[in-house]
């Protein structure tokens, strides 16, 4: 619709000109004309510096009127066809560890090597291909297969009862630490039970909704198991899974706010969850699937493992056995892989927030059924958090997740009166801890990749692992930190008892 500025300027310059035989006046006394059929021709008999003034005056407003009117016209032959539309979206996580081990540590879980490196450098594209439906297609340049797969899936919303229904690949709903998102972590890494315990992005189907009020949330989801090498837990990396024996999984997690003021909105909440995994574990049992090793195995296994809570840095699939750290961050406990044909996977969280203050727990256990009865694992973590400057972490609604808090002024922006801040400060403390020990009756049934059985004897990384770990972040503005993290790790194994180590740990990372 043209406007009314637009009709006013078009009568002011109408009225500025008079027509008279294929000519302008340009005024009442002057013999300056203008081909109308030719503009850029003008004759000005009487060389008047006002009167060519007038002229490009007149000529580049209406120029200006005209190109407002044809933008217009084109925004609404386009209305109806804004689709598809993009958002380039993506983040970078340089980190750096330093090492300090007891000898016995040393011994139990290999000589952990200081190092440098990206730990994530990922690149996505999102957006919308129709109004409730969007998509996001991400790529990680730092991980195994560099580009490794990441959350990749088409959505559609606006469903009656679903909601949402995703499609791909993505964070399958557990854990309000898991859906928090890594450029949002308070600490470097999640916690030790999620890192153990947890098939956190798969390939899969989910819906999820929350109610009018927004104030409860849920999800659920089908998905695959197995994941590339059939690894039955972390993160799959390549979306890809072999295997016709089972693999077939699912995951859900109910979240609701206790309290939450419209008018304080997220700075003072209490949210609680709680989610269910149920897993049946895959196998590729083609012949030869498991003669390279790590390539497959003939039968559904289970295994949990974890490092301490940072890295691993690099080709972080190539990762070496338990006792060895020849590709970086070691494991500090591991099961081993042993027949199993399911598992149950519970979980409970809180997150209490007044302002600057927060406190998150979570409790995670773990029930695999294996070929010669229950096994049972168990962990948990609680952490504390303090922003200095008085922030606080956003909340989303949409995911029952948290952000970054948003600092109240950058750091040294490029204005004229100087520095105008010091961006935001925030310290955090966390205990950890994973109970990965197995039960005797397991020996004999770990996998031997040699004999392509399972037929081993017990792995030497069972054990207990408490982490404690001291953080301290420095928000320069929205889009970059800088984290440093003390962990002190303390692993009781069961092949070599007790043995400490301690991690010195850094982070610059940089989002948009």
């Amino acid at each position: 619709m043209v406007s009314v500025r637009a009709i006013w300027m078009l009568a002011v310059i109408i009225a500025a000109l008079a027509w008279t035989d294929g000519t302008l006046a340009l005024a009442e006394n002057s013999d300056a004309v203008v081909t109308v059929g030719d503009p850029d021709r003008i004759f000005l008999p009487n060389d008047t510096a006002s009167e060519m003034s007038v002229l490009n005056d007149l000529r580049n407003r209406l120029a200006a009127v005209e190109n407002q009117l044809q933008q217009r016209d084109d925004a609404d032959k386009m209305k109806a066809g804004q689709f598809p539309t993009h958002k380039i979206t993506g983040f970078l996580q340089l980190d750096t560890a330093y090492y300090s081990q007891s000898e016995k540590n040393r011994v139990t879980v290999g000589d952990a090597q200081d190092g440098t490196g990206f730990r994530r450098a990922r690149f996505a594209v999102n957006g919308k291909v129709a109004e409730f439906t969007n998509y996001q297609i991400e790529m990680d340049f730092a991980t195994a297969g560099r580009p490794s797969f990441f959350d990749n899936y088409v959505e559609q919303g606006n469903l009656p009862f679903f909601g949402e229904v995703r499609a791909g690949h993505f964070l399958q709903p557990f854990s309000v630490d898991a859906m928090s998102g890594f450029r949002s972590l308070p600490f470097l890494e999640r916690s030790l039970p999620f890192l153990a315990f947890v098939p956190f992005r798969r390939t899969g189907i989910m819906a999820s909704n929350r109610t009018e009020d927004e104030l409860t949330h849920w999800a659920y989801s089908v998905f695959r198991t197995g994941g590339f090498n059939n690894a039955p837990l972390g993160d799959s990396r390549f979306a890809t899974d072999f295997g016709d024996s089972g693999g077939y999984s699912f995951s859900t997690r109910v979240t609701h706010l206790l309290h939450y003021d419209e008018l304080e909105g997220d700075r003072c909440l209490w949210h609680v969850g709680g989610s269910y995994d149920f897993s049946q574990l895959g196998a590729n049992d083609a012949v030869g699937s498991g003669t390279t090793g790590n390539a497959g195995s003939p039968r559904p296994f289970y295994q949990a493992r974890t490092s301490a809570e940072f890295g691993p840095l690099g080709l972080s699939d190539l990762g070496s056995s338990f006792g060895s750290a020849v590709n970086g961050t070691p494991l500090f406990a591991d099961t081993g892989r042993y027949e199993a044909n399911h598992f149950n996977l519970f979980g409970l969280e809180t997150v209490y927030q007044n302002g600057p203050v927060s406190f998150q727990a979570e409790y995670m256990a773990t029930l695999v059924d294996s070929v010669v009865g229950p096994v049972f694992y168990q962990g948990g973590y609680a952490q504390a958090e303090w922003r200095l400057t008085g922030e606080h972490r956003v909340y989303n609604k949409k995911l029952a997740a948290f952000k970054n808090p948003i600092p109240c002024t950058d750091f040294i922006p490029l204005k004229g009166d100087g520095i105008r801040g010091w961006g935001a400060f925030a310290l955090c403390a966390r205990c950890s801890v994973v109970d990965l020990r197995n039960p005797a009756k397991l020996d004999g049934h770990y996998y031997d990749s040699a004999a392509n059985t399972f037929t081993g004897t017990n792995k030497a990384g069972n054990g207990l692992l408490t982490d404690t770990t001291l953080g301290l972040t420095w928000f320069l503005n929205r889009h970059t930190k800088v984290q440093v993290n003390w962990i002190h790790a303390m692993l009781d194994n069961t092949a070599n008892g007790f043995s400490t180590a301690d991690l010195f740990v850094s982070r610059i990372q940089v989002d948009f």
